[in-house]
């Protein structure tokens, strides 16, 4: 696969790169982790080399579709190739999709009244049609699983695309029908948000511990922090659903874990049921969801309080 000049790790432009030259790209893709600046090249470059003809080192940059994807030949001054962050792709056969203005969920109504509907309208003239979902962690549960309906049973000429902060932010059943390509840590981007996730993740993993204590008063101290922070709850969820899914795997004695394996993690895997543990993940799905929707404060942490300690 050409790469253009984006920069990935060596172990991963190989996987890609046979996946490419092989014609062998699965039907759905996850990128997640890295920066969204990548995140988004990749997708729009993996689409490209879905619609280009040329036998090798695809996107050739050279043949018609390409100049549609592209805007202009390589090697001469119209060459776009390095503003595909800047700018859609203009080619019939890949869609990007995207989160309405102004809202912070990406809904269910973008998947039925627009993807779901264009699924089933043949290429236009390229061998497969693309579907890029940016920013795809941000869709809600009923939004993930319109999509699955897709996912399950696919015409065979599309391909989704779907670009995320993380991994764990998708459902499950999306996950499992998807090739994720992951590009590292997470780019945090300046000081004051590095500062903000290093504190949400500290607080995930003392509320993982509050869980399984004694007394319900230590999980109560511990969301007080939301009083006066309330923007921290929704960066804390996420990280709580990895350490959850985390205990899930170190259960199942897995050696794998979505991320470093912590001391609550290990806790909650020994101290909490299988079924213990996906309910928790579904009841922070459904808090990290109203946290998106603007929720009263004061009553999503009751809420945290309760429903965690089910």
């Amino acid at each position: 696969m050409n790469f253009q000049k984006l920069e990935l790790n060596n172990r991963l432009k190989l996987s890609i790169s046979e996946l490419v030259d092989s014609g062998k790209l699965p039907h759905a893709i996850v990128i997640e982790g890295g920066s969204e600046d990548t995140r988004v090249k990749l997708a729009r470059l993996l689409a490209a080399s879905l619609v280009c003809p040329s036998s090798k080192n695809r996107p050739c940059t050279l043949c018609p579709a390409c100049v549609n994807v592209f805007g202009g030949r390589s090697g001469s001054k119209k060459f776009a190739g390095e503003k595909l962050l800047a700018q859609k792709i203009q080619h019939p056969d890949i869609s990007e999709f995207e989160k309405e203005k102004n809202r912070k969920q990406f809904s269910i109504k973008i998947v039925r009244d627009h993807i779901r509907k264009e699924a089933y309208i043949i290429p236009n003239g390229a061998g497969a049609k693309v579907f890029i979902l940016l920013e795809s962690h941000l869709m809600t549960t009923q939004a993930q699983n319109a999509l699955l309906k897709i996912l399950e049973e696919p015409p065979s000429y599309l391909c989704f695309i779907l670009e995320c902060t993380s991994k764990s932010l998708l459902l499950p059943t999306v996950l499992s029908r998807a090739t994720c390509f992951s590009l590292g840590q997470l780019e945090l981007g300046d000081g004051v948000r590095a500062k903000k996730m290093e504190l949400a993740a500290q607080t995930a993993e003392e509320i993982a511990l509050a869980i399984t204590a004694p007394h319900e008063y230590e999980l109560l101290k511990k969301t007080a922090v939301f009083e006066k922070n309330k923007n921290l709850l929704a960066l804390c969820l996420p990280e709580l659903e990895l350490i959850v899914r985390d205990a899930l795997v170190l259960q199942a004695a897995g050696k794998e874990t979505f991320s470093a394996p912590s001391k609550a993690a290990e806790i909650l895997a020994k101290d909490l049921s299988q079924v213990r543990l996906f309910k928790l993940i579904k009841e922070i799905r459904l808090l990290y969801e109203a946290t998106l929707r603007n929720a009263n404060n004061n009553l999503l942490i009751t809420l945290t309080c309760s429903r965690l300690r089910v």
